[in-house]
């Protein structure tokens, strides 16, 4: 069967990869010169397969009011007129609630934990190297109010199957020596023990190789889709502009730019750009060797070979890409203080993306009203760690077999 898929981020490559490895005439389209050179560039390099709260929580609904009035809160968004993300940030109070915050974790882990199998079938299968730990993910908090809610949400999570230890002080000073330098109080920590990072832009670069060596898959760079055609309930080419381009199936991993492209052929998506930042420097030996989640100040870190890369914020925009100086500022201020002998003097290699978030948190996997157009889009921030769960779970679909998992909570049917 010939399929078009529209983007090469992480979702793109890892769909491009699993159906081409099933036989599939496979043609990516990207408008970047390459793969993983937007969303998947420069993230924080976790695959945080346990962690399953969404943003949309009570605890955050509380916050807002005084973020929105901060340059360096965690999450910005400020009032502006644009009427997607008005009605974006309504779906996302109406989430706020305890109820509905709970399901979405349980789907959230659900997909993450279904990710982690179909990931470790894929590191096997092709080998690829791209600067993988699997220490873990070491949670830490500052404060006894963030220790204590992050251990409430590690016990729910427990019942439906989620892997992390609590740790004392003391524990969490044994798992990374690198605090041993640090003046901040740590109180305690959780060891999410089965999760993992590693740098995405590199296994997506190795993958989409691998895929087109392996399984001809074929990827065109710097091609820009228009739109796409419909008649009679089907898409029957994506218009460019090298041309139309003609397949059986067609496939959306456009990460923010979904939404644009689905409107335009009537589907109505809720997924808005929410704009994240991170930072890269050359790692000493006084930097973390596992990677981290600061979950008092909502901060990630890895390291990468030589590379610490540290990402945090979340800021509503829209789908402006430039780097706003006062979000990196607080990022090195919480870095540095937190690894103070880290090598702070040199070059900070900045960057920005637009993370294509949902407003429940999960993200819209399968079919839409057109019979041979699906989505794998919406990852948020768990793109990197959900990827290869959802390439699985949409390639069954095309191919007419039963997913893996449940699906519930994870496709467009939940917005109708």
């Amino acid at each position: 069967m010939k399929i078009i898929i529209i983007g090469a981020g992480l979702l793109g490559v890892t769909t491009a990869y699993e159906l081409g490895k099933r036989g599939h005439q496979v043609t990516v389209l990207e408008r970047k010169p390459e793969c993983a050179a937007d969303t998947s560039f420069a993230n924080g390099g976790q695959l945080s397969y346990n962690h399953a709260e969404p943003w949309a929580n009570p605890s955050v609904l509380t916050k807002l009011p005084k973020w929105m009035l901060r340059d360096d809160a965690p999450l910005v968004m400020r009032p502006r007129a644009d009427w997607p993300m008005i009605r974006w940030g309504l779906q996302f109070l109406r989430n706020c609630t305890n109820e509905r915050a709970q399901i979405n974790c349980v789907n959230l882990l659900r997909l993450g934990l279904y990710s982690r199998e179909k990931m470790a079938q894929i590191m096997a299968e092709t080998g690829i190297s791209f600067h993988y730990n699997d220490r873990g993910i070491l949670h830490i908090y500052s404060t006894q109010k963030d220790f204590d809610a992050a251990q409430r949400q590690n016990e729910f999570q427990a019942k439906f199957g989620g892997l992390e230890e609590t740790l004392t002080r003391e524990q969490v000073y044994q798992l990374e020596p690198a605090f041993i330098h640090s003046p901040r109080e740590i109180v305690g920590g959780i060891h999410a023990h089965a999760d993992a990072s590693g740098d995405a832009r590199s296994f997506c670069q190795e993958l989409a190789k691998v895929a087109e060596e392996r399984h001809k898959v074929k990827f065109i760079y710097n091609i820009k889709v228009d739109k796409l055609k419909e008649e009679s309930g089907s898409i029957t080419a994506v218009s460019t502009d090298q041309g139309d381009m003609h397949a059986d199936e067609y496939i959306i991993a456009a990460g923010s730019y979904s939404a644009v492209l689905l409107r335009d052929i009537g589907i109505d998506v809720p997924i808005y750009p929410m704009k994240g930042y991170s930072i890269s420097i050359n790692a000493n030996e006084f930097c973390p060797d596992m990677s981290l989640t600061d979950g008092t100040h909502k901060i990630v870190y890895s390291r990468l070979g030589s590379t610490l890369r540290v990402a945090g914020t979340a800021e509503f925009a829209g789908y402006d890409h430039s780097i706003n100086e006062k979000r990196i500022i607080p990022i090195v201020k919480a870095a540095s203080a937190l690894f103070p002998k880290a090598d702070w003097k040199q070059e900070i290699r900045s960057w920005a993306c637009l993370r294509p978030q949902t407003p429940d948190g999960p993200p819209i996997i399968g079919k839409t009203r057109y019979l041979n157009l699906f989505l794998n889009t919406g990852h948020g921030t768990l793109g990197w760690t959900q990827a290869a769960g959802s390439a699985h779970l949409l390639s069954d679909m095309i191919d007419g077999k039963p997913p893996g998992i449940i699906m519930a909570g994870l496709t467009k049917e939940r917005y109708n």
